[in-house]
């Protein structure tokens, strides 16, 4: 497993500790490591403060939502009125009659959000199997796996399905 994200988003009430903290003579460093930021951020709060004596402002991050228009809501459900079928079908057909492609997702949102087309449980579960490596010097070293306590080569819990590896590595597959 690699390591860990330690970089947690700047918030508003991060900041005003950051202001307090260099207010009172503490180093960069040390604020950095307490409120698990990287150095370079609690600098460019400092500066942005020292320069405007305003707090800075957080702006929202990740790329923006992109909103269907009216037009292609109505087109949506009046293919869907006649056709009667799922958003990927929906897709093509609304791309190939009417040469506008609009995005299946985008569908699916709007007609989950008018009751036309239903959540599948099945779908929304993690496909990926949870993995768990721990390197340890002998096979019967004890292991934390989901909050229980297991010894290599005891038998498993009945939610672990499988154990691999040798007596360097051991690999748990959930």
């Amino acid at each position: 497993m690699g390591k860990k994200n330690k970089v947690v988003k700047l918030t508003d009430r991060k900041i005003r500790y950051i202001i307090r903290a260099k207010k009172r003579g503490d180093s960069t460093k040390r604020i950095a490591v307490d409120i698990k930021l990287s150095p370079s951020s609690v600098k460019r709060v400092w500066m942005h403060w020292t320069k405007t004596k305003m707090s800075l402002n957080i702006k929202k991050f990740g790329r923006k939502k992109k909103t269907l228009d009216e037009e292609s809501v109505k087109l949506i459900f009046e293919v869907h009125k006649e056709q009667n079928l799922g958003a990927r079908r929906l897709e093509r057909i609304i791309d190939f009659t009417h040469g506008k492609h609009i995005p299946h997702n985008a569908i699916h949102k709007e007609l989950l959000s008018h009751g036309l087309a239903n959540v599948n449980r099945n779908k929304s579960k993690r496909r990926k199997p949870w993995i768990l490596e721990k390197r340890c010097s002998s096979a019967w070293s004890l292991m934390i796996v989901r909050g229980a306590f297991l010894r290599a080569g005891s038998s498993m819990p009945k939610q672990q399905k499988t154990v691999y590896g040798s007596s360097e590595k051991l690999w748990i597959i959930a």
